[in-house]
């Protein structure tokens, strides 16, 4: 006599465990799509593109953090509506009725619900402007569709050919980014080359403040913008310096052409990143989070 042994939705726990492991996935496909933007713009010092996949491993702490923190807020809750949707005007959902084999038509409306609660909660209590808000909405049912839909399938092997076949397709994803620097289809941003006899002269910061450099070595900073950690907040008075020292080229931490050194006693500035575009180069520093925080443009 052959019996049917009919599987039920999965439990609420492991829902959260599928759905924290394909956030964690949508999360680092978004990080890895955000160095390669970042590999063809001028931005913060950080070594390029393969520099920042490299923070990838040990971002996986804060990422499993953020993803099992999505998955029992946000993508649960999805699926115990769809699930309540489900019994209200379709058939009722099988098994432990927790919500999770709710039939996909049913999830989508539930996340999308899901999402625009938390938009109103980030705009109410995050400070969020209600267009910041608006935008947030959409990106939250892209997040929590894709997971919710995956998290209420059965199937013994769900974990785990999750976790493999996300790490390959973050793999994949990582690799065609870099074939795609490689072959030039995307131009990755690269300093202009510069010399010595191409720094000598005058920079100014845009606000009554000017750095001379002279052939002979030595620099003047006359009332340069010199803030130091963060960029300021709009509005914040910022430090500014007025020293005698010297300037030289390329001679930090091996980063070849790509720095101005200057040693001015009342200045905390001391490495300026070189950025612009050939012909016309620019004075930049950033702060801890990559935000720039002064531009020094050579006066012509």
């Amino acid at each position: 006599m052959e019996t049917t042994t009919r599987v039920g939705p999965p439990s609420s726990g492991r829902v959260v465990a599928v759905a924290t492991a394909v956030l964690m996935l949508e999360l680092t496909l978004v990080l890895v799509g955000y160095a390669l933007y970042g590999a063809t713009r001028e931005s913060g010092p950080g070594g390029g593109y393969g520099a920042a996949l490299g923070l990838l491993p040990p971002a996986v702490p804060f990422l499993a953090l953020f993803g099992g923190a999505g998955a029992a807020v946000l993508v649960l809750p999805a699926l115990l509506l769809a699930g309540s949707l489900e019994r209200r005007f379709g058939r009722p959902a099988g098994g432990g009725g927790n919500g999770a084999g709710a039939a996909p038509v049913w999830v989508v409306p539930a996340a999308v619900v899901v999402a625009a609660v938390c938009a109103l909660v980030a705009g109410l209590y995050g400070g969020l402007s209600p267009l910041a808000a608006l935008v947030v909405w959409p990106v939250a049912a892209a997040l929590i569709l894709p997971a919710a839909l995956v998290a209420r399938l059965p199937g013994r092997w769900l974990l785990r050919g999750t976790a493999l076949w996300g790490t390959l397709a973050i793999a994949v994803a990582a690799a065609l980014g870099g074939l795609a620097l490689g072959s030039g289809v995307l131009e990755e941003y690269r300093p202009p080359a510069v010399t010595r006899s191409d720094m000598v002269g005058t920079w100014t910061d845009g606000h009554g403040g000017t750095l001379e450099l002279a052939a002979d070595g030595t620099a003047t900073a006359d009332g340069v913008l010199d803030p130091v950690g963060f960029a300021p907040a709009p509005g914040e008075a910022v430090e500014t310096c007025t020293a005698h020292g010297t300037w030289t080229l390329g001679a930090a931490a091996g980063d070849g052409d790509r720095k101005l050194v200057t040693d001015l006693p009342d200045c905390r500035a001391g490495a300026w990143e070189i950025g612009g575009e050939d012909g016309r180069p620019a004075l930049r520093r950033w702060d801890l989070d990559g935000e720039e925080m002064v531009t020094l443009a050579r006066r012509r």
